[in-house]
């Protein structure tokens, strides 16, 4: 079995969040969003829609010699472009509504950590002082048993 810490918690986060904007129940249903663990970038945006995840801290309380409690911080950037403005903001807090919705659903992320919540979120109505890119920060508290 493999240790449960940051990194495969936040495979996790990934799997869970894309799983649930992109169901792969009918392949002609055009994506909703990439969602990747990655440094936001305008210019690199592998489509229009697109998830960041990007780890920001973590802080741990000793549980036993195996293991410790973790609260684990993840920054969530969910950003949209090529649309009109108005489409733009309606996308990107479809995005984020349904990342809500999903995460308020599964806060154990299928069975993975013990508790998840999205504790703030910013909307930005231009990202890079470019008008045409929208987006919405918000981070994200994961609570689990980092294992070592």
């Amino acid at each position: 079995m493999s240790m449960k810490n940051e990194l495969t918690v936040l495979n996790q986060l990934r799997d869970v969040i894309d799983a649930g904007l992109n169901p792969v129940t009918n392949p002609a249903t055009p994506k909703t969003a990439d969602v990747v663990i990655d440094f936001p970038s305008v210019d690199k945006m592998p489509f229009k829609s697109t998830v960041y995840l990007l780890p920001d801290y973590a802080e741990y309380e000793m549980l036993a010699t195996t293991n410790d409690k973790a609260e684990f911080r993840v920054q969530m950037f969910i950003l949209v472009k090529r649309d009109t403005k108005a489409n733009l903001v309606s996308k990107v807090y479809d995005i984020y509504n349904k990342i809500y919705d999903l995460l308020r659903k599964d806060m154990d992320l299928s069975g993975y950590v013990d508790f998840t919540e999205v504790r703030d979120a910013t909307f930005y109505p231009a990202v890079d002082m470019n008008e045409n890119v929208q987006g919405i920060e918000c981070s994200v508290a994961i609570m689990f048993t980092k294992d070592f």
